[in-house]
């Protein structure tokens, strides 16, 4: 009798081989931004409000793809944890404006590190040309899907 990993290997091998590789790189990735105080997927957020200081909550869970809900609660740990801090729009106070705090602000070279070396791993017994391909190949299999961008989106 096989288990579950064998059929599925057997059902879908393009599936089985992408969940098993998705599933390496996020414990992989997982250890790394432990190790800098953050859960996997704040490392998205602090990059992001890196790059747009003063971005809306609203903004920015539409560029990382994820629900309202979702970020508002990531957002209440990371500013509980000191690496955010949310303040109130001088022209609308009905609005608030995302920024890093120090700590935040210290973070960023930090988890693109993590995230360079994390690739390097990823593709440590490929040669450079294997690795262009390997992320052509991905790319194909997001378009394939209808979900070239973040959140499903296309683009």
């Amino acid at each position: 009798m096989t288990g579950g990993r064998e059929a599925a290997a057997a059902a879908g091998p393009v599936g089985y081989a992408l969940a098993m590789a998705t599933k390496a790189h996020r414990v992989e990735l997982q250890r790394r931004m432990a190790g800098l105080g953050l859960y996997l997927g704040q490392e998205l957020i602090i990059v992001d409000v890196h790059r747009n200081p003063g971005t809306t909550q609203a903004d920015l869970a539409r560029r990382i793809g994820i629900e309202q809900p979702t970020m508002a609660r990531a957002l209440a740990r990371m500013e509980r944890s000191g690496f955010v801090r949310r303040e109130a729009d001088p022209a609308d106070r009905r609005v608030t404006r995302l920024h890093l705090t120090g700590r935040g602000a210290a973070a960023v070279a930090a988890v693109e590190a993590a995230w360079t070396e994390t690739d390097r791993r990823a593709t440590a017994g490929l040669d450079p040309a294997e690795a262009r391909e390997l992320v052509r190949l991905l790319a194909a299999v997001r378009t394939a899907f209808g979900s070239g961008g973040p959140g499903g989106e296309d683009g």
